[in-house]
C-alpha cells in the first residue's frame, strides 16, 4: 500500500497544483457558432456610385494635403532649428597675399632655409 501510494503521490500532486487555463475556460465557455452567410445576405449597392466615390475621395485628398502641410511645418522648424549654414565660411578669395606662400621672394626663402 505504501509503495502504491509513493508512486501515486507525485502524479497526484502535479494535478492539483498544475493549473490548466484550457480546461478552465472550456468549462464555461460555449463553442462559437458562426452563421452560415450566402450572398444574398450581402448588402446590395444603391445610388449612383460616382457620388460617394468623389466623397471618399474628397476627404483622403484632405488627410493628404493635411499631412503634407504638416511635414513642411516639421521639416521647416528642423531646418530652423538645426541652422545648417551657422558655421559655413565666406567664400574664399585667393589675392596676392594670400598666394604669397606658393611664390615665395628669394630672400625670404633664403631666410627661412638658414
Amino acid at each position: 500500500m505504501a509503495a502504491l501510494l509513493s508512486r501515486l503521490a507525485p502524479r497526484l500532486f502535479t494535478k492539483i497544483v498544475r493549473f490548466d487555463a484550457v480546461t478552465v475556460a472550456k468549462s464555461h465557455v460555449q463553442p462559437i457558432r458562426f452563421p452560415k452567410v450566402t450572398y444574398n445576405d450581402m448588402t446590395k449597392p444603391e445610388g449612383p456610385w460616382q457620388e460617394k466615390y468623389d466623397a471618399l475621395n474628397a476627404e483622403y485628398s484632405r488627410y493628404m494635403y493635411i499631412g503634407i502641410c504638416s511635414f513642411m511645418v516639421s521639416l521647416g522648424i528642423t531646418l530652423y532649428a538645426l541652422d545648417p549654414f551657422k558655421y559655413m565660411e565666406p567664400a574664399h578669395r585667393n589675392t596676392p597675399e594670400g598666394l604669397a606662400f606658393l611664390n615665395p621672394k628669394p630672400e625670404v626663402l633664403a631666410d627661412i632655409q638658414e
